[in-house]
């Protein structure tokens, strides 16, 4: 089984990383952009959803989950005219973890063709492993399609590298292989 980007194509990007590689995708796509986040930072005034956690500064992942569940409408509202959702995650963040397995649900209700890029926190980040470990579960049954950027995985094989210059790599990386995405396809093993 092989996965293939059928059009309309949505690009969807998650928290801060999520958002910006996803509006350099929807260029190299010629698709269509939709950036979600409970920080109003991370997102655009147009082609956006702010996930609202009332007036909790600092909400756990568990908190932006549920409010991303109240925001289900308006998500189903906008994947509706797409066949293909590329989802963009740092599961290292909030946003990701929370928002990611909520989008990836609705998609798969929606019976969207779903391909999902996640990226996985540092070992030393230990306050996070769990919560994007249960996040990549969910989105990982609900896509045809994950692919899993371990930058802890980059950082081993070049311990030289700052952490920096490892989300860099990690997020080049990325957009390289939505480049390729529209000539090429992803083999299901």
């Amino acid at each position: 089984m092989t996965f293939q980007l059928t059009e309309p194509i949505l690009v969807i990007g998650l928290g801060g990383v999520g958002s910006r590689i996803a509006e350099k995708a929807k260029k190299s796509l010629n698709s269509d952009c939709l950036l979600i986040s409970h920080d109003q930072k991370e997102i655009t005034p147009e082609n956006s959803i702010k996930i609202s956690t009332k007036s909790v500064v600092n909400p756990s992942t568990s908190l932006i989950r549920g409010s991303a569940l109240e925001s289900s409408a308006e998500i189903k509202e906008n994947i509706s005219k797409y066949s293909t959702i590329i989802l963009l995650s740092n599961l290292a963040g909030k946003a990701g973890a929370g928002i990611g397995p909520v989008i990836s649900r609705i998609c798969k209700q929606e019976q969207k063709n779903i391909l999902s890029f996640a990226i996985m926190p540092f070992k030393f980040e230990k306050e996070r492993i769990f919560q994007s470990g249960v996040a990549l579960k969910r989105i990982r049954q609900d896509s045809h399609c994950t692919i899993v950027l371990d930058n802890d995985a980059l950082l081993d094989s070049n311990p030289d590298l700052t952490h920096k210059q490892c989300y860099d790599i990690s997020n080049k990386a990325i957009e390289n292989v939505i480049d390729s995405l529209k000539s090429s396809e992803i083999s299901g093993d």
